[in-house]
């Protein structure tokens, strides 16, 4: 609604939507909800239109969305997003693009209106993968940035004005930087629709890594791995805590 004095259209499904665009963006929450989004879309859709995948889901659904839509003559892009909600406000977010550049060139003029970073990254399923990669190192950081809290509170230092200072220094991460941004009372940055699903969402993500990699026959570089698995543990507990 607000939307519509910017000239935006609205319809009444996804069908509806389908007929009217050139392009369909998709950002839900599980891989089962991009494909039900794509099979009623799909029918609809213009040959030459272009689907992009903003949600985070594995590869291998990308693809498979790719080997319908062909025949189609509609192309498939994955491209996920990464930068937070207050990035996500100001139009300043990352994308990662995988899918035939073609496309890609048709579809940079869309994606640069919320993203300031739009990259295309290799064939499709590669942007979903480079943002696995990087949720599994912001996992990571959720572990670091607690032991940060623990350890200025261990040496006496006030840990607001530590970390704000961290997060303007060397010693910074984006984790850290949303901690003091958002004034948070934990290091696990809060999901818009609470905590508790912040943590389902990651539990998800880092799943989906898992996946790709045993797939791959490639192991987990330790000991970054364990690091990972602790940083999604402080999640998972601050979901069950702070919902």
């Amino acid at each position: 609604r607000p939307a519509r004095p910017a000239g935006a259209i609205a319809a009444s499904s996804i069908a509806g939507l389908a007929g009217q665009v050139d392009l369909l963006g998709i950002c839900v929450g599980t891989d089962e909800q991009v494909e039900d989004v794509c099979r009623d879309a799909l029918p609809h859709l213009r040959p030459g239109s272009i689907i992009a995948v903003h949600s985070t889901v594995a590869p291998r659904t990308c693809a498979r969305i790719g080997e319908t839509a062909g025949p189609c003559g509609v192309h498939v892009l994955d491209a996920p997003v990464s930068g937070g909600r207050a990035r996500a406000f100001d139009g300043a977010l990352t994308v990662m693009v995988g899918g035939p550049e073609a496309a890609m060139a048709l579809a940079r003029p869309v994606f640069e209106t919320f993203g300031s970073l739009v990259l295309h990254v290799g064939p499709l399923g590669s942007g979903e993968i480079l943002k696995l990669v990087n949720n599994y190192l912001f996992t990571a950081q959720i572990s670091i940035a607690g032991d940060a809290v623990r350890l200025l509170e261990d040496l006496g230092l006030d840990v607001r004005r530590s970390m704000t200072a961290i997060a303007s220094s060397t010693g910074s991460s984006r984790c850290i930087q949303m901690y003091v941004e958002a004034e948070a009372d934990h290091v696990f940055p809060r999901h818009q629709e609470g905590r508790a699903r912040g943590a389902e969402l990651l539990d998800k993500d880092i799943g989906l890594f898992d996946f790709v990699l045993g797939e791959r026959g490639l192991s987990f570089p330790e000991p970054l791995d364990g690091t990972v698995r602790t940083g999604l543990a402080i999640a998972r507990d601050s979901g069950a805590t702070q919902g």
